[in-house]
């Protein structure tokens, strides 16, 4: 079922906080903690390269532009058009939207931060979780870096693996899959952070990682422009918009359960009233135009694609080249108000049940 909410559908991330219940909108009141972040490989998975985020106490230099982003083109070109290219890409160094520091000792005695400190209120325990990101088809495990930190800041470790369909080239195509390196991942967590509870959140073809994958995720999964039929017993939350050109809003509303709540904006009580929850963006009076397939990226990874495939969208136009909403997002540059409109809900959706799991 659809229910139109009385709340306007853009909200900043203090409106939604005011609004959601008094247990989850205290953890606003707290002081965010400190970030840290590092890369690893995984050596089980063919190499496969993670960014990880996670809570820190440590004080040092704050790094601005700590992402390093290769786009490969011969990657690009392999997958869309089966040809085989010499290595070919370029790297860019993202900007972080929150303080970040390089390599910072991860703060194992993180009873303070948000997280822990609700999870106190709320009798849980203390216990550490992490939330997984899954990338999508030619995404990047920087795709949603803004909304990894902000998830570190309220104190999970983060963690975005790269797969081989990625933008980067860096895991070999046909030898490892998805499956095999969330596992190897998911074993690293829990060995190396002592994470006990987890959480999983995709964008596109990362969505459907989300939902079929059979681990237990009791912080909840989310699935942005993307879903998998779904028969698992976490808290699932859907977010989907009818300005998406790749995966149109019909096959989402397909393939939700049956008992989700489909809403066109989130009410006060959605997150704590029901397990599964949908969010339907959709162009209106007042609304502007719906965000496309890669508007809910963050827009320093949209904005290093546009530099460098922008000059390519005419060639790939004429070749008839899928662009994956690449070509409307020139227009819609609507990173930052989506960002504004659906982060929020994911961190809140995220912190609910974390700090109930047990």
């Amino acid at each position: 079922m659809v229910r139109e909410s009385p709340l306007p559908p853009r909200r900043s991330a203090l409106q939604l906080a005011l609004a959601l219940l008094a247990p989850s909108a205290s953890h606003a009141a707290s002081q965010a903690a400190p970030v840290g972040y590092r890369s690893l490989r995984l050596r089980g998975a063919q190499n496969a390269p993670v960014s990880l985020w996670y809570p820190t106490r440590a004080k040092g230099a704050v790094e601005k532009a700590p992402y390093r982003h290769y786009i490969s083109v011969a990657r690009i070109v392999e997958l869309l058009q089966g040809a085989q290219l010499p290595n070919l890409g370029w790297e860019f160094r993202l900007k972080a939207d929150s303080p970040i520091q390089v390599d910072a000792p991860f703060a194992s005695d993180a009873a303070a931060s948000e997280l822990q400190l609700a999870r106190a209120r709320h009798g849980a325990g203390p216990a550490r979780c992490a939330v997984v990101f899954a990338h999508g088809y030619l995404g990047s495990r920087f795709d949603m870096l803004h909304l990894c930190e902000r998830l570190a800041q309220k104190g999970f470790v983060v963690a975005a693996p790269d797969f081989p369909e990625g933008l980067s080239g860096a895991v070999p195509l046909g030898r490892v899959n998805r499956q095999l390196i969330l596992e190897e991942l998911i074993s690293r967590l829990r060995r190396e952070f002592g994470v006990e509870h987890l959480g999983i959140v995709g964008h596109s073809a990362g969505g459907g990682t989300a939902t079929v994958s059979t681990m237990p995720f009791r912080c909840g999964r989310v699935a942005v422009a993307g879903l998998a039929a779904y028969a698992q017993p976490d808290p699932l939350l859907v977010v989907a918009s009818e300005g998406d050109g790749v995966v149109p809003l019909g096959r989402v509303l397909k393939a939700l359960p049956p008992d989700a709540l489909s809403v066109e904006a989130v009410g006060a009580a959605d997150v704590a009233a029901h397990r599964r929850l949908a969010l339907l963006l959709r162009s209106g009076k007042g609304r502007g135009r719906a965000p496309c397939h890669i508007s809910f990226l963050s827009a320093e990874s949209n904005e290093a694609m546009v530099t460098l495939l922008s000059p390519l969208l005419p060639v790939a136009r004429a070749l008839r080249v899928p662009v994956l909403d690449f070509d409307t997002y020139l227009s819609l540059r609507d990173g930052p108000q989506v960002a504004e409109q659906v982060l929020p809900l994911i961190e809140d959706f995220f912190f609910y049940h974390a700090a109930r799991a047990v």
